[in-house]
């Protein structure tokens, strides 16, 4: 099970989630573009805490957003994750910090998107949108079969 160790939010976020990722959803974009369920454990005003388990809903992948206020594209949160037992990363950026064990850090990209090639890909709202950046890349390891 993935754990979140000393979580500590210091940045000012209008919302702040954690998803379940079970799937993706290409046709919309921000937080709908991933399927699944949000996490009750993990909002803006935690603060801080020593350990939160994600076992709320069956799921190995997780994208935590945080969008900040002001808004500021280059403060918004992303990290993005998937279970790994016996691995751990760390994570202090942009008013987040965390460590995360039993999982490693996925890459959020925009080189997914070239090759899944979606109608929406020169929308700039779906384009720009990293939460639609890394629903491309899950597509890509479905259309892999990799996941």
């Amino acid at each position: 099970m993935i754990e979140l160790h000393d979580l500590k939010i210091t940045g000012s976020f209008r919302y702040l989630w954690l998803k379940y990722v079970t799937g993706v959803d290409l046709e919309v974009h921000c937080a709908k573009c991933l399927v699944g369920e949000y996490s009750t454990a993990v909002k803006k005003d935690v603060g801080e805490t020593e350990l939160i388990e994600l076992d709320e809903f069956p799921a190995k992948i997780f994208y935590l957003c945080g969008v900040a206020i002001p808004f500021k594209w280059e403060n918004n949160f992303h990290l993005a994750f998937e279970e790994a037992t016996g691995e751990e990363f760390r994570v202090d950026e942009l008013g987040i910090s965390v460590t995360v064990r039993n999982a490693h850090r996925l890459p959020i990209t925009t080189e997914a998107m070239n090759e899944i090639n979606h109608p929406r890909i020169g929308n700039k709202s779906y384009s720009t949108c990293r939460n639609w950046q890394f629903a491309n890349y899950l597509k890509r390891l479905q259309n892999l079969k990799i996941i």
